[in-house]
């Protein structure tokens, strides 16, 4: 069973001197599809993911997409959190992977402890937000993973743009942009609010 550290999240806000906040939310899915691709992610290969909200020295903040999304679709890169790592030492691997930069953490916003629901199961997943700042690396040219295949530097009414096409994706993408809105939508909020 997937079970938030709680003691681990308070060491997170300790180490980076971060107010983080705890936020629970459910997404109900009345499909079995996605719930059961993040079910697996879970058993098999993950606790959860970090979400890293990158921004540019021009104070733009990176969007991206994969060529199988759905047209003008754009999100917050995330990556995911291994069994037995460290939250921050995977954002900064991820980081590296995806996106080819090198970071600095400008906030850890919080945790989005999220309940995956289909009919009567459920399953657990954590997002831990970071906001960061862009301190070197070449975009996309020192990525290690090919993975992202469009970036998009945006600014924060644009970015709240990207964030609601994700509420709105119909069809099969639907689920997927139901939880990729949510924590696309928790950068966004913090930055709106803590002025950034």
């Amino acid at each position: 069973m997937n079970v938030f550290n709680e003691a681990e999240f308070n060491d997170i806000c300790k180490r980076l001197g971060a107010d983080g906040i705890i936020r629970d939310v459910t997404i109900r899915y009345a499909r079995p599809g996605y719930f059961n691709r993040i079910r697996n992610a879970v058993r098999y290969d993950r606790r959860g993911e970090v979400v890293f909200c990158v921004i540019r020295p021009d104070g733009r903040v990176i969007m991206t997409r994969r060529s199988d999304y759905p047209e003008n679709i754009y999100r917050i890169p995330t990556g995911g959190i291994g069994s037995d790592e460290d939250v921050a030492d995977a954002v900064f691997r991820e980081v590296r992977e995806e996106l080819g930069l090198e970071v600095r953490i400008r906030a850890f916003a919080g945790v989005l402890r999220i309940r995956f629901q289909y009919r009567n199961e459920s399953v657990m997943f954590y997002s831990y937000i970071f906001i960061l700042d862009e301190v070197g690396g070449r975009l996309l040219a020192d990525a290690s993973d090919d993975e992202i295949s469009e970036i998009k530097e945006v600014d924060l009414e644009e970015f709240g743009h990207l964030v609601r096409a994700l509420d709105n994706i119909k069809g099969r993408w639907q689920d997927w942009g139901k939880f990729r809105y949510i924590s696309s939508n928790a950068a966004l909020d913090y930055l709106k609010h803590k002025s950034i």
